[in-house]
């Protein structure tokens, strides 16, 4: 086979060509790399591919079928490295094909995708940087917010003492119906610094081993009979029927994985959101279901429901459903936090008869498997 030693040589492609008996001999010229490899010059005979080029052993299968193959045109294989005897990386990649009778294989120094994995080197380390100063950008900022937020709760707590001894005097009616009105707001705005502390705390747990997190064990009848029962004064003091589950605390007791009070805490969150949103003379449920190494708690109401627009966002943080003013966007996202960290999942859906039906689907203790979030936020299940 005639070939243009020159050509091959300023091109840096080294062709080999397969012989009957199996062995390789290299066509034209050598490029200047391939000497570099300590290989025996080629004049002496056959070329040894196992001991020369031992990643064509990978590659012969490949080129093999499509010598063979009729209308076969080339196949390329996958870049691999090299180095030379003077320790520099050579980036090679072959292409077999036919040649009238001969069976080639075209063997070139790819510099570009050198170039390439340099480039991308640097780019990783450039995005690590930036990465490693926003995370630090952002924790400043969380113990700022987490610093202002601690602070407020002192002088809250003197004004809700202050306001607490002063409906206990007697005052005139306007100034009795104002005092209630702003002891109302205070303890308002002491459940949004809870649920951003609450927030803060599940974020940092989240970040950390969830070992301890999964050894918790909660009962999940008990919780939700002291939430329902803390809440009734709530309730009654907007219209509204809280109705939790029969023989609550009767029975077995539903062990689940989950910290006592933090879930007492998601599930106060769920039932007070729906308290919030369900007008007077109608009813709020929690309803608990049993499953097969599950338990399942759902609080419904009767509201108008959250808008189709919002609902894929609502465990997302700073989030806000039916009304924009009503809280901090953290106490869903909190939830999901927790609920998520314990190996379960937190959803909502509408309810075919109006309202709201939220639920958390929660792995009872010491159930086999365990598989992760068996729902979604947002998926559709119906109790």
């Amino acid at each position: 086979m005639a070939v243009d030693a020159s050509l091959l040589a300023a091109l840096e492609k080294l062709v080999l060509e397969r012989l009957d008996d199996g062995a390789f001999v290299v066509r034209g010229q050598p490029p200047p790399w391939f000497l570099r490899l300590g290989i025996p010059p080629p004049r002496e005979g056959p070329l040894q591919i196992d001991r020369a080029l031992p990643f064509l052993e990978v590659f012969l299968p490949e080129a093999e079928r499509a010598w063979s193959t009729e209308g076969t045109q080339s196949v390329q294989s996958d870049c691999w490295t090299q180095m030379t005897e003077d320790g520099e990386a050579l980036h090679l990649e072959a292409t077999a094909l036919c040649v009238g009778a001969s069976r080639l294989i075209v063997i070139t120094r790819n510099d570009a995708l050198l170039h390439e994995r340099r480039r991308l080197l640097q780019r990783a380390r450039e995005l690590r940087l930036l990465h490693d100063a926003l995370s630090r950008e952002v924790e400043r900022k969380d113990v700022l917010v987490h610093c202002i937020v601690h602070d407020l709760s002192g002088p809250l707590n003197s004004l809700l003492g202050a306001l607490s001894l002063l409906q206990e005097q007697p005052l005139p009616e306007k100034s009795g119906a104002l005092a209630a009105v702003a002891l109302k707001a205070a303890l308002r705005q002491r459940e949004l610094i809870r649920e951003i502390l609450d927030t803060f705390a599940a974020e940092g747990a989240a970040l950390d081993a969830a070992s301890d997190d999964l050894a918790a064990v909660a009962d999940l009848r008990v919780t939700v009979a002291q939430v329902v029962e803390a809440l009734l004064p709530m309730a009654c003091s907007r219209g509204v029927r809280l109705e939790g589950p029969p023989a609550l605390v009767d029975g077995p007791p539903w062990s689940v994985v989950g910290e006592e009070r933090r879930l007492a805490r998601v599930v106060s969150n769920l039932v007070e959101n729906a308290l919030r949103f369900t007008a007077a003379r109608t009813s709020v449920r929690v309803l608990l279901r049993d499953e097969p190494g599950w338990a399942r708690v759902a609080v419904e109401d009767e509201g108008p429901g959250v808008s189709p627009s919002i609902a894929p966002h609502l465990f997302q943080k700073f989030a806000h459903g039916r009304d924009p003013g009503a809280g901090s966007g953290l106490g869903l996202y909190g939830a999901r936090i927790a609920v998520e960290r314990w190996g379960g999942a937190i959803g909502y859906e509408p309810r075919p008869e109006g309202g709201a039906r939220f639920w958390i689907r929660l792995r009872r203790a010491g159930a086999a498997g365990g598989a992760r979030g068996a729902g979604t936020q947002g998926q559709t299940q119906r109790e």
